[in-house]
């Protein structure tokens, strides 16, 4: 290994310039101050070579905790002839004979820990330097609380030099002989510590047991401090005072204050170490037995303060010899396979046992185990009671969520099915409704094969109340599968929600047919999200409880045309991070719909960039042709709008109700030109939408028509039907669609008063593109309004849609100056006194 001094030649130089100075005849003192191991000796030897080298007169003491008991321990090693007091002008005047013939360096190293008397002694020596080429040399370590009557800095004197060591950098760290280890690895550990880098590099490991003994015997003088290190090692990220106190059995504040001071505590909240090494050295030293209780002992304190169940379960994991049997239910809330690994490990009923072992090879399969599925599969063939894997059978294909758990749970059905009697019919239904809503929502080919086993889930009418009311939600999801009736759909759907919260409910496959079925009625969408909001637990593994609740909320938020509260409701769901969940998919393309109607493109592309085969994604290809068409990009629309079409019809889903891809094919179409094509799509929703039956879908479907075939009456019959429903969007889009086709038939008067609706209403819904191809098409009503110039209409115009005088400026290339003269100039027209009546006036 290179010399330790690597690194320190700023230090070096500004030590040799003190020597310099020396030589000039100036005396100095200078303290040289660190923590432990940071280099404080090296660099006061490296300090003594170069005096010794330039001619100087060295004395050399170095202090020792052992010693610091025992008068003149230090300063006789400068002066050996020192005795008492009554000498010390004796050492004065030796120093001073000394420093006639040359000049002179006194090093004392640990000078924190030297005697009483000693100390008084320096104190003594260095006022009477002053004017003499003497250099004093003082190695303290950071944080040192003197106990006894002379300070520091009654030794230094109030302004001396000063010298505060820091760790080596990462590019000297990468000088010195590592190895292979990681240069920024070294340093985040051990912060550059020299003497921490020497033994982190003697170890194979991240700590040293040695290195850890070493601290403890150091913190033992200070009261509590070795065991306040050891409990904040133990509780890592969660070491705040109140858990420290606990864990220790006394008030740790004192012995913080200590720690910190002595840089081995971070000062932040939560405490910290400061050189993780250090954390990893005190834990090895512990034994295995003790630090595992302290393990048990942190869980316990962690739980019952409210802590977050993985840190909990952190602890419980490294306190594998501790039966803590209260942890079962945390370790299964958390998952995973080591979390479940360790619940086995605690004395268990036979039921917690099948259930565990299920999760634990369901976690495994999940990480593409094969061992996993046969886990699971042993598990429920050595339970002797049917009964027993059933149920443990059907909570497993609950919690399933990804894409590959569908044909795993379509054979563990088979296996749970296969053992039940003829009078288990009702757990047999359960069983089947469940593994089918789950295969369901998969691939179109899986789908189909799933969609084999709804006719007799229908045709088999449950003795439980709550299983008939599952058997009601079934028949409102074919109704909307078909299209056949949207009344008929709404009445299965209210009949199934009428009474407690039944398992189903929380399958994405039905609750993403439940939420258009109940969209177009705000009562109904709204007992549907109340009914989510009172769901005992999330079966779903992304998703925290009540987060489906807050998706159809967003859905009902959404539909009225509350795009704001939409979008608030839909966050939280989206920034799970997971990617193949099906209802954070709805989420997301939910999410994307509402961010393309605000105007928010580049917060809406990376919502919709994934792509797969479960339902859900159908609704990610719909939301990103919009996009696309919002972006007028009608070509890449046109594309993922009729992809979204040929998905559904794979499926057998016709139903417009569930997303208006045919609507916006049509607007794509007719952006390329191509009106025939339009025109036939645009027909074909209408004549779903009225087989439907429901006002959202056909005034939808009437618009298409309308604005495919340019047939005012029709848009008229639009605008009136949508006016009536409580789909406020929507009625602004027909607002705008016959005020536009009215004005390129030269009906401006009559186009008017519904470009300025739509105009109003798309604004207060903060469906800003809308509002601007509304606003845009009012300003063209004519450059001169009640006398206004021409560019008076315009900065008019652009203010009542809320524009600053700045962006105005900006837009028109004018100063702001000539913005505020034109629109003062409009205000004295107009007869109003500001901005808050231009709309009215421009508009009126």
């Amino acid at each position: 290994m290179t010399s330790p001094l690597l690194g320190r030649d700023a230090e070096l130089a500004a030590l040799g310039r003190l020597l310099d100075e020396a030589v000039q005849g100036t005396a100095s003192c200078v303290v040289v101050t660190g923590g432990f191991g940071i280099g404080k000796s090296a660099l006061l030897d490296a300090f003594t070579a170069e005096a010794r080298s330039r001619g100087f007169t060295v004395r050399l003491a170095k202090s020792a905790r052992l010693e610091s008991h025992l008068p003149g321990a230090v300063v006789r090693q400068l002066a050996p002839c020192l005795a008492n007091e009554r000498d010390l002008e004796e050492l004065y005047a030796r120093a001073a004979n000394s420093a006639r013939k040359a000049p002179i360096l006194m090093v004392i190293d640990d000078v924190h820990v030297a005697d009483t008397f000693s100390k008084r002694a320096l104190a003594y020596l260095r006022p009477r330097l002053q004017g003499m080429p003497v250099v004093i040399a003082l190695g303290a370590s950071q944080g040192y609380l003197s106990t006894d009557e002379v300070t520091l800095p009654e030794i230094a004197g109030a302004h001396p030099h000063r010298i505060d060591l820091d760790g080596l950098d990462v590019a000297a760290i990468a000088q010195l002989g590592i190895g292979d280890r990681d240069p920024q690895r070294c340093h985040e550990l051990t912060g550059g510590n020299p003497y921490l880098l020497q033994a982190l590099l003697r170890e194979e490991g991240e700590g040293s047991a040695s290195v850890g003994e070493m601290v403890g015997m150091r913190l033992r003088e200070y009261t509590g401090a070795a065991e306040v290190a050891r409990s904040a090692a133990v509780l890592d990220g969660d070491a705040g005072l109140e858990l420290l106190s606990a864990l220790t059995g006394f008030d740790a504040l004192p012995a913080v204050d200590t720690l910190v001071r002595l840089g081995v505590l971070a000062d932040t909240d939560p405490l910290t170490f400061r050189y993780p090494f250090v954390r990893n050295s005190i834990l090895a030293d512990m034994p295995i037995a003790v630090r595992s209780a302290a393990h048990a002992r942190s869980a316990w304190l962690l739980f019952e303060s409210d802590a977050p169940d993985e840190r909990v379960a952190e602890h419980v994991l490294k306190a594998r010899s501790v039966r803590l049997p209260w942890s079962v239910d945390l370790l299964r809330e958390v998952g995973g396979v080591e979390h479940l690994e360790r619940a086995l490990e605690e004395h268990l009923s036979d039921e917690d046992r099948l259930s565990i072992e299920i999760e634990l090879g369901h976690a495994e399969h999940l990480l593409d185990n094969a061992e996993g599925r046969d886990r699971v599969r042993d598990a429920l063939t050595a339970c002797e009671d049917p009964h027993l894997a059933a149920n443990a059978t059907l909570s497993l294909i609950q919690n399933m969520c990804t894409g590959s758990d569908a044909h795993f749970a379509v054979s563990l059905a088979i296996m749970a099915v296969a053992r039940l009697l003829p009078e288990d019919r009702d757990k047999v239904w359960n069983l089947v409704c469940t593994t089918y809503l789950l295969a369901a929502n998969r691939d179109a080919r899986m789908a189909n094969c799933a969609g084999k086993y709804y006719d007799d889930l229908i045709g088999d009418v449950p003795q439980d109340p709550n299983l008939r009311r599952a058997r009601e939600a079934l028949l409102a999801v074919g109704n909307a599968r078909s299209g056949d009736s949207s009344d008929e759909a709404v009445e299965h759907a209210l009949a199934a929600l009428d009474g407690e919260w039944v398992d189903v409910f929380g399958e994405p496959y039905l609750f993403t047919f439940l939420v258009p079925v109940l969209a177009d009625h705000p009562e109904h969408i709204n007992k549907f999200w109340l009914s989510h909001s009172t769901a005992p637990v999330s079966y779903d593994p992304h998703l925290r409880r009540g987060m489906l609740s807050m998706i159809a909320r967003a859905a009902a938020f959404h539909n009225s045309g509350d795009l704001a509260r939409a979008y608030t409701f839909l966050t939280p769901p989206t920034s799970t991070g997971s990617v193949d969940c099906p209802a954070v998919l709805l989420a997301r393309a939910k999410l994307a719909e509402v961010c393309v109607e605000m105007g928010q493109f580049d917060e809406a592309a990376p919502l919709v960039a994934e792509d797969g085969d479960l339902l859900q994604h159908i609704n990610i290809v719909y939301a990103r042709g919009r996009l696309k068409l919002a972006s007028c990009h009608a070509e890449g629309a046109l594309e993922d709008l009729l992809e979204a079409g040929r998905r559904l019809a794979a499926r057998e889903m016709p139903n417009p109700a569930l997303m208006a891809w045919r609507h916006h094919a049509v607007r794509a179409y007719l952006a390329l030109g191509n009106r025939d094509d339009a025109a036939r799509l645009a027909h074909e929703e209408l004549d779903l939408a009225k087989r439907w039956g429901s006002t959202r879908v056909v005034g939808t479907a009437m618009m298409s028509v309308g604005i495919s075939t340019d047939d005012i009456d029709v848009l008229t019959e639009s605008e009136q039907l949508l006016a009536s429903s409580p789909h406020r969007l929507l009625h602004a889009q027909s607002l705008y669609w016959l005020g536009h086709h009215l004005r390129r038939k030269g009906r401006t008067e009559a186009a008017a008063p519904h470009l300025r609706r739509a105009f109003e209403l798309a604004r207060h819904l903060s469906a800003h593109p809308l509002a601007k191809l509304a606003g845009d098409e009012v300003r063209d009503e004519g450059d001169q309004v009640q006398g206004l110039t021409k560019q008076e209409n315009r900065v008019a115009r652009m203010a009542a849609q809320g524009l600053t005088n700045r962006q105005i400026a900006e837009t028109l290339h004018l100063t702001r100056r000539t913005v505020e003269l034109h629109l003062s100039s409009a205000y004295r027209k107009l007869s109003i006194t500001g901005r808050a009546e231009l709309v009215a006036a421009l508009w009126s």
